[in-house]
């Protein structure tokens, strides 16, 4: 339509931002009778600031050619947020408000951001959206990006975490990204063929999680971030072998932690993370699908970050 226009996201966008997704969330979730079990619904969820905005700040600062808004008559009616970390690109934000849906918003946004480091050096694209979003859906696949794994919002009191520890591992929380910088690549290649140091830089940043380097010798085995909500993710190890203790030392730090709650993003193929959560007594909340353009390395060692923004 010739009355939207397209342009590169500033900081001063930031609240209307945050505030342009809650309620395209709060949108969805409405429309499929999630509204009232989803953690994410915007009533569950912190007042939106007026500064303070670090996933923003990083997403300015090292991908802002992926940063884009869409306006109509000078109101913001949509956005999209990727970034690239190595070979791989990733859509963390493609939202259109409700009130300017249906005008091919999403799917401009889309090809904007699909122009983002286009080039030989990315060999896979991917990102997460609802399992109960047809046009979402489809949009990502007219773009090659096809639906690869169910994704499973799980969560539970704390009260159930089960507390028999493992002796199998020892675990230390780090403080000092620098320190860790190389363990966390190496098992980060081994698990998923990704680097992804700019992204464990933002986490470490953050004062509400806590990341723990877990070993069964010497060499560090797996990591996990823990949040003070209760939420872990994400969360990788070297083996399958050592998986399941990972996450529930996991889920003992958490609880350890003060949660009220512990939760996790549970991908479907991987039979330890659905069982262990539900020997703590976890439900499903809501439903996600993770989805890519080629097929990604198996989930067999890896917990997905708790908001799909990244992996």
């Amino acid at each position: 339509m010739s009355d939207v226009s397209y342009r590169k996201a500033k900081a001063e966008d930031f609240p209307e931002i945050l505030s342009l997704i809650r309620t395209s969330f709060d949108g969805v979730l409405r429309e499929h009778g999630f509204f009232n079990s989803s953690p994410f619904a915007s009533p569950k969820l912190p007042a939106i600031p007026q500064q303070s905005f670090p996933w923003f700040d990083m997403g300015l600062k090292e991908d802002g050619e992926g940063f884009w808004i869409a306006e109509v008559e000078g109101k913001m009616a949509g956005l999209t947020l990727s970034w690239v970390r190595g070979s791989l690109w990733y859509l963390a934000h493609l939202f259109v408000s409700p009130e300017h849906q249906g005008r091919n918003i999403g799917q401009n946004l889309m090809e904007i951001a699909m122009k983002h480091h286009k080039s030989a050096g990315i060999t896979n694209r991917a990102l997460v959206t609802f399992a109960y979003n047809p046009v979402s859906i489809s949009l990502y696949a007219r773009h090659g990006i096809y639906p690869r794994e169910p994704l499973y919002w799980m969560e539970g009191s704390s009260q159930q975490v089960k507390t028999d520890a493992s002796n199998k591992l020892t675990n230390e929380r780090i403080v000092d990204f620098e320190k860790a910088r190389s363990s966390l690549t190496r098992i980060d290649e081994l698990s998923l063929g990704y680097p992804r140091e700019k992204n464990h830089e933002f986490l470490f940043s953050l004062p509400s999680v806590r990341c723990h380097l877990f070993t069964t010798g010497i060499q560090p085995v797996g990591y996990a971030y823990v949040w003070q909500n209760g939420r872990v993710g994400p969360l990788a190890t070297v083996s399958h072998e050592i998986f399941r203790d990972t996450l529930r030392s996991a889920f003992q730090l958490a609880k350890a932690g003060g949660a009220a709650n512990v939760g996790i993003a549970a991908t479907g193929s991987n039979e330890q993370i659905m069982q262990v959560a539900l020997e703590q007594k976890m439900r499903i909340l809501d439903n996600y699908l993770f989805m890519s353009s080629k097929p990604f390395p198996n989930f067999s060692n890896y917990v997905l970050y708790p908001t799909g923004a990244m992996l």
